[in-house]
């Protein structure tokens, strides 16, 4: 039986971040509670990949402060995996030097440096095809990702994160690219993670059929938070992409 830690909850209280006279998020809160799956939406340019680089360390917000696990946090980028964090990126960042297996090892390290060098290795190992597998990409363990589809590369990049067994999964556009059947499995995949996730994400189909709650930005600016059913009738919302293609 599992003894793994349960998931810290995060919460964002008043997130601003200005970059010289651009206000790329302002006066943001979002609480993210403990195996909850929490969507943000919006428009290009309305500040979701902003939100998610506060998160991870990469922008030091200009105000507002962020507390996880009840407690107030700095993040830091080289803190995340040992916290528990993982995250995917928009499109793929996959190494061509290295296989597909050793890539997803890079995030299955991290999690078990208690043990000795190696039997982190064979854990690291195990861990890794445990999640080529659970993505339906462990044919692909020894091939270099360079030569592969990109729809197979978006597998490898969510395998990767959760080789790292997250406690919180961040998702940004793990959609793009990939076609209905695709999008299919992966609402079904990120339902059945069993950890907290924080999605940012265009196809809407999906964020409304895996979401618990959603936060909708418009110019980096909050306009509503409620569960699928109230966002889908939000008037503010429909405003808001009205004419938008994304």
């Amino acid at each position: 039986m599992s003894t793994k830690t349960p998931a810290p909850e995060l919460v964002l209280d008043h997130i601003t971040v200005r970059f010289g006279g651009l206000t790329a998020l302002d006066d943001v809160s979002l609480r993210v509670p403990a195996g909850r799956i929490v969507g943000v939406i919006g428009p290009n340019g309305a500040g979701k990949t902003t939100l998610f680089n506060v998160i991870c360390g990469f922008v030091t917000p200009s105000s507002g402060e962020i507390s996880l696990g009840g407690k107030p946090w700095r993040p830091r980028p080289h803190h995340l995996n040992r916290l528990g964090i993982a995250r995917t990126l928009q499109g793929v960042g996959q190494f061509n030097g290295l296989t597909v297996l050793e890539n997803v090892q890079v995030g299955a390290r991290g999690h078990r440096g208690e043990q000795t060098r190696g039997g982190h290795e064979r854990q690291s190992e195990q861990d890794a095809l445990a999640a080529l597998d659970r993505c339906g990409v462990a044919e692909y363990a020894h091939a270099r990702p360079g030569a592969l589809p990109y729809a197979i590369r978006k597998r490898i990049e969510l395998a990767r994160a959760l080789a790292a067994r997250p406690r919180i999964l961040m998702l940004d556009e793990p959609a793009g690219g990939l076609d209905a059947d695709e999008i299919h499995w992966l609402a079904g995949l990120i339902r059945e993670t069993g950890t907290t996730v924080l999605l940012v994400e265009h196809h809407m189909d999906l964020v409304m059929s895996v979401c618990d709650e959603i936060l909708v930005l418009d110019f980096g600016k909050p306009i509503a938070l409620g569960s699928p059913a109230e966002i889908s009738t939000d008037d503010k919302v429909t405003e808001a992409y009205l004419g938008a293609t994304a």
